[in-house]
């Protein structure tokens, strides 16, 4: 079987079976060997060979070309009916391509049922490699959400081409159905199943998430290991560690464990992380199971040995780096490191009602790097030297295991050891700090009674000091007090001498004043005696002016006057002789 397209798009279908804008065409009766179901009904798979209807050749009926649909025969896995549901020219989101869906048909179910499952649809080729097959993991619900599936599963002409093999010579198709229903969270599938899903997702799982979470894991570890001196105290730390204390920390329950794996493995969006978990989850119930030899359940994975073993007290994992020689030709799967603590290759897992506890005497964290590399160099060995087609799963379920052991203490690391460290280092660090805190009080009480002393001996000599600083200041106050009261005769006779010389300015300035003031007045009264006897000229030539200018007028009217009588004369002399 060959990988999904790129192009198939996943999308869930709401549909009600007796919807009257789809046009249904029911198949024929399957082969009765056509559904196979195991692992107590919870797995299955069924088989559908239908023929495609032709396409309508008016105009009107082409519009709703996305409403054909067809419906298989209803078949029953896990206690729940199903059905596939197909759109042989593509749904309504879809355009030339064959669209199929996992229906669940709830008519046996109380209202409100839900259910989870792991599925395959295959479009199934003459040629097995050439087979599509798209895988997907979902909820299940009444009526609504109810099917899940794909739009754009093969294209429409691709799929009627028969040189290409998906159609017969009657243009009949083969889909495929498996089902994996999920009875509970961390429920590993079906042996067939699995073996599927390598063939599928088996490069992708070790590729895409073992590694990139080992190497995470390694990059981690290498940052304390690689260190001397955090390694060192890490080592002291879990020496001085009670064999009690020690069995306390490196125990962790499966579910807490499994909680970490579908955290950092499980996609419902990515078909390949649900191998990823699926074989941890195998490991898981192998170790919950209460297997009773050790023979039975013994395996190999490049250099590393597992075993498991049952017992009254739980089923103990064990996991041991074997020797090239011990290994056989397995040996040139890995690249060994040039030198490998042997305590640190062996690592027991007890699991008792639910809780996993790890037995190993040696430093925890060269330990747990050592497990981890080892599962590096074995997830890149299997992706060297073994091809999808031959992995029949066997091979990814002991690195399940192995991958297991790791995340188990991956969560002692995390919840358990690196905690307990840090506290430990809180504590030395808070002692230290009482410590150090202790010795500078000690000093600074040393300190202060040396201080004390030199105190008291300073204010000893100060009190001296002082004494005699203040007999020498009573001397110079009284040599400044006799010095002030003879300055300040000295000042009292200065300023009586100033305020007689005053005295005497200020009365010969008065008798200055007195005079200019004098001296003033009487130029005031000469220049008054010279501005009227001007003002007299003045007027007496202004009345000698105006006088002279009357004289000038009546002299002026007297010779108009005669004037106009000699006009007037001869004016009569003029009428006289003219009347003579």
């Amino acid at each position: 079987m060959s990988n999904a397209p790129a192009a198939s798009s996943k999308s869930c279908h709401d549909h009600e079976d007796d919807d009257d804008d789809c046009e249904n065409f029911e198949p024929s009766a399957p082969d009765p060997g056509n559904c196979e179901t195991s692992n107590a009904n919870h797995y299955g798979q069924f088989t559908w060979t239908v023929a495609l209807p032709a396409a309508p050749a008016d105009k009107d009926s082409l519009a709703d070309i996305s409403k054909i649909r067809q419906f298989s025969d209803v078949f029953e896995v896990g206690g729940f009916e199903w059905k596939l549901e197909m759109y042989p020219y593509g749904d309504s989101q879809s355009d030339k391509t064959l669209s199929v869906f996992l229906c669940a048909v709830d008519r046996k179910q109380l209202p409100g049922w839900s259910q989870t499952a792991h599925y395959q649809i295959a479009v199934v080729n003459k040629d097995p490699s050439k087979t599509s097959t798209h895988t997907g993991y979902d909820i299940f619900r009444g009526k609504r959400d109810s099917a899940w599936g794909w739009s754009k599963l093969i294209n429409l002409s691709k799929l009627h081409d028969v040189t290409q093999g998906w159609a017969d010579e009657d243009g009949k198709i083969t889909l495929q159905a498996t089902v994996h229903v999920v009875k509970h969270e961390y429920m590993p599938v079906n042996r067939t199943y699995r073996k599927s899903l390598c063939g599928l997702y088996y490069e992708r799982v070790l590729q895409s998430y073992f590694e990139p979470f080992l190497k995470d894991e390694l990059q981690r570890l290498d940052k304390l290991c690689g260190n001397n001196v955090l390694h060192k105290g890490f080592s002291d730390f879990w020496a001085a560690l009670s064999d009690a204390k020690k069995r306390a920390l490196l125990q962790i329950t499966m579910d807490e464990v499994l909680l970490n794996v579908k955290a950092r493995l499980f996609s419902r969006d990515q078909p390949a992380t649900y191998l990823a978990a699926d074989v941890i989850f195998k490991a898981a119930q192998d170790c919950t199971s209460g297997l009773t030899t050790e023979a039975s359940q013994r395996s190999l994975v490049g250099c590393t040995s597992l075993a498991m073993v049952g017992g009254g007290d739980g089923t103990v994992l064990r996991l041991e780096r074997l020797t090239p020689e011990a290994s056989g030709g397995l040996s040139s799967l890995v690249s060994r490191h040039d030198c490998v603590d042997q305590a640190s290759s062996r690592v027991m897992l007890r699991t008792h009602k639910g809780v996993m506890r790890m037995s190993n005497s040696a430093n925890f964290v060269d330990v747990f790097r050592a497990q981890v590399s080892d599962a590096l160099d074995n997830v890149r060995a299997l992706v060297k030297h073994l091809k999808p087609q031959s992995c029949d799963g066997a091979c990814l379920e002991a690195m399940g295991r192995q991958m297991l052991a790791v995340f188990a203490m991956c969560g002692m690391y995390i919840t358990n050891v690196h905690p307990a460290y840090h506290e430990k280092l809180a504590l030395q660090l808070q002692e230290d700090l009482i410590r150090e805190e202790e010795e500078k009080n000690m000093k600074a009480e040393q300190k202060k009674a040396k201080q004390a002393e030199k105190r008291k001996k300073q204010q000893a000599l100060k009190a001296q000091k002082k004494a005699e600083e203040e007999k020498v200041k009573k001397e110079a106050e009284e040599e400044e007090k006799k010095k002030k009261e003879a300055e300040a005769a000295k000042r009292k006779a200065a300023e009586e001498e100033a305020a007689r010389k005053k005295a005497e300015e200020r009365r010969k300035a008065q008798e200055e004043a007195e005079k200019k003031r004098k001296l003033e007045l009487e130029a005031e009264e000469k220049r008054q005696r010279e501005e009227a006897e001007r003002k007299a000229k003045e007027e007496a030539k202004r009345q000698e002016a105006a006088a002279k200018k009357q004289q000038a007028q009546q002299a002026q009217q007297q010779a108009q006057q005669q004037a106009q009588q000699h006009q007037a004369q001869q004016q009569q002399q003029q009428q006289q002789q003219q009347q003579q």
